[in-house]
């Protein structure tokens, strides 16, 4: 007998299967919908400077960092200092700061990384860069833009923007300034050859508190003692036997911690990383000082006159230095202040490769268009500026051709440090 349970499973599960079509049996259940996206869209983030950006602008970049210790570590180990203020804790507590102070590389590199600037092509220098207040691991910073002036390159395919850099911390203490200037793949409308005149700029320009600071431990610092290796003296041109590289690896997580975002340091899909991918200008610097950092030896303070970015620098590519010491004075107690040009060298063995080889004077004491001395000024936005990526090509090839396409950077400085102690001995 069929129970009505009995006919429903007979009903469904013998019969049914059997009279369904084939397309819908057992071997065929599986329906596919397939659903298309129309017109994804692309977000652009990036800072359009080309559509309204006038002289006199400023921009707020609406991003915080806080500065750990770990990133302090991780920067001291791509580039090499064995100065005090940044390696010791109670050395900088004994001369009254609360802790060891964040290198000025890393500040200025900090102080100048722009995010969102992925239209840039390259930078071209920096200047006026300025240690007002000290930073140190724990801080937290935020940062504003002012653009300072706009120009047109004489192909008119480009244009170059100059901007004024300000890095604050959480206590709304202005850290460093620098001007820095970057090339832009397009022409600007409203371009226009005249530099903004910012009295602000100026105040922050006198406001040495960091510098004043160390200036007033002199006694302090006597009592330390002085670390530092050699007297330097003015005329004096030093071949640094420090060279190091950066990797591909270090380089992104580096810009990683700056927050850049531009694709020609981390796109090696799109980028050869031996010939097309750029190690970011701050970075460049950054070992180029640390490769004269020993012999310089002991720097309390420093700033920028004046920087040239020259040739690219690739990752793995290695970096050394020559210094030229223009300016020695002393300032107080054993302290003394020096004004150094040095010029990083890519790829070459400079105490053998250079040995013999006469440099030209005019590479480490010329301004652009003539001779001169830095005497305070000379940098970008200044009458006197440093010389250009060009006219440091044709001197190499003209005078010196071991040196052509290798010249990475070129950058003015002025430092505080202690002078070597002459110890007298009664004998």
């Amino acid at each position: 007998m069929f129970t009505p349970f009995v006919f429903m499973f007979f009903v469904f599960c013998i019969l049914l299967p059997k009279m369904l079509p084939l397309s819908l049996s057992h071997t065929h259940t599986h329906i596919c919908c397939i659903i298309h996206i129309q017109n994804p869209k692309v977000l652009d983030l990036a800072i359009n400077l080309q559509k309204s950006t006038c002289t006199g602008d400023t921009i707020q970049i609406p991003y915080e960092l806080t500065i750990t210790e770990s990133i302090h570590d991780f920067w001291q180990s791509a580039f090499h200092s064995q100065d005090r203020i940044h390696t010791s804790t109670p050395y900088a507590r004994y001369i009254g700061l609360q802790d060891r102070v964040l290198p000025f590389s890393l500040v200025l590199f900090l102080t100048s990384s722009m995010t969102h600037a992925d239209a840039a092509k390259v930078q071209v220098g920096f200047g006026k860069a300025v240690y007002h207040w000290p930073a140190f691991a724990g801080d937290t910073f935020k940062k504003t833009f002012q653009v300072q002036s706009i120009r047109n390159t004489s192909d008119g395919n480009h244009s170059i923007i100059q901007f004024k850099c300000k890095l604050i911390n959480q206590r709304n203490k202005v850290c460093m300034t620098a001007i820095k200037r970057m090339l832009f793949e397009f022409p600007m409308m409203n371009a226009d050859e005249s530099t903004l005149n910012d009295d602000d700029d100026v105040e922050q320009q006198q406001q040495q508190l960091f510098r004043n600071h160390l200036l007033s431990k002199a006694d302090v610092l006597r009592d330390l003692g002085s670390h530092a290796l050699t007297s330097l003296r003015p005329g004096q041109l030093i071949y640094h036997t420090m060279n190091r590289s950066i990797s591909f690896s270090q380089s992104q997580q580096l810009a990683s911690l700056a927050r850049l975002t531009h694709e020609r340091h981390f796109d090696r899909r799109k980028y050869d990383p031996k010939t097309e991918i750029l190690i970011p200008g701050g970075l460049v610097l950054g070992l180029t000082m640390s490769a004269s950092s020993r012999d310089l030896h002991e720097i309390l303070h420093e700033e920028i006159v004046g920087v040239s970015y020259v040739n690219a620098l690739h990752p793995d590519d290695v970096v050394g230095a020559i210094t030229y010491v223009s300016s020695v004075d002393d300032v107080v107690g054993d302290l003394e202040s020096l004004t150094v040009r040095t010029i990083g060298v890519k790829n070459m063995d400079i105490v053998h490769g250079l040995d013999g080889v006469k440099l030209p004077l005019e590479l480490f004491t010329g301004f652009s268009g003539g001779v001169g001395s830095s005497s305070g000024g000379g940098g970008c936005g200044n009458p006197k500026m440093l010389l250009l990526p060009k006219e440091i090509e044709r001197i190499c090839k003209e005078k010196c051709p071991k040196l052509s396409n290798k010249v990475v950077v070129q950058v003015e400085r002025k430092i505080i440090r202690q002078a070597m102690r002459k110890e007298i001995f009664l004998l």
